[in-house]
């Protein structure tokens, strides 16, 4: 009688905890791992691409570079499994040579220089994620991971003034709650359109977000217990951002 009291407790405890990661949040987010939210958008048009992104606290948030020699090029699946995380996406621009351009920091190691004319940088520092002007932006020894991009999309609320120019996207925010978004529009979006999504409180609702790498690096691998996503890219890439 203990031993089948036992496992109807069990099974219930289980179906419970799967139904909390199946769970669908308020914001349209859903739990696909402890700590970590997925949802899927679209992009305006009948013919939106659709757009996928991650939630998660800053402290899970890492830069994957230098793969075992100066240019390594993976796609993000395998920066996924060889970072032992649970998702990721491409990160900056690179050269001809894979080699990254701009700042790259990963594990508080700094691996390629700021570039003085580019447009912002995400770091994190003591678990805190922060998106500032390059100009703006001060190396200090306990910045953990940073990676060097543009344009900027959104800053303090406001959608910048970006040209029209249409290409997959990768981008990175940080909501007013200080938690992380990545996202990956599966399909081409203008740029404008794309600071837009960021910005739109039913959208990814972060009041600064910055533009990744994108056309044909643009790409994002997922698993988990309860999700597998896989948007390859036309390109392998030399870094990535991980969820771990």
């Amino acid at each position: 009688m203990k031993r089948w009291f036992l496992l109807v407790l069990l099974s219930g405890f289980l179906v419970w905890g799967a139904n909390r990661l199946r769970a669908r949040t308020d914001d349209g987010w859903n739990l696909v791992a402890p700590g970590v939210e997925m949802r899927t958008l679209r992009s305006p048009g009948e013919n939106g691409a659709p757009v996928v992104a991650l939630r998660t606290a800053p402290n899970r948030v890492h830069i994957a570079a230098d793969a075992g020699a100066p240019g390594a090029q993976l796609e993000a699946e395998a920066w996924r499994r060889r970072g032992g995380a649970m998702a990721a996406v491409n990160g900056g621009y690179f050269d001809a040579a894979y080699k990254p351009l701009g700042l790259r920091v990963a594990k508080g190691r700094k691996l390629s220089a700021l570039h003085g004319t580019m447009w912002g940088v995400f770091s994190i520092r003591r678990d805190k994620a922060t998106i500032v002007a390059t100009e703006a932006f001060k190396m200090h020894r306990d910045i953990s991971e940073a990676v060097q991009c543009g344009p900027r999309l959104v800053e303090n609320g406001r959608v910048k003034q970006l040209k029209m120019q249409w290409a997959r996207r990768t981008g990175i925010g940080i909501t007013r709650r200080g938690k992380v978004i990545i996202a990956v529009a599966d399909g081409e979006m203008s740029l404008p359109d794309w600071a837009a999504l960021w910005a739109a409180p039913d959208g990814l609702n972060c009041p600064n977000a910055l533009n990744l790498d994108g056309g044909p690096s643009s790409q994002l691998a997922l698993k988990t217990a309860s999700r597998q996503v896989n948007l390859r890219s036309g390109r392998p890439v030399s870094d990535a951002i991980l969820i771990r």
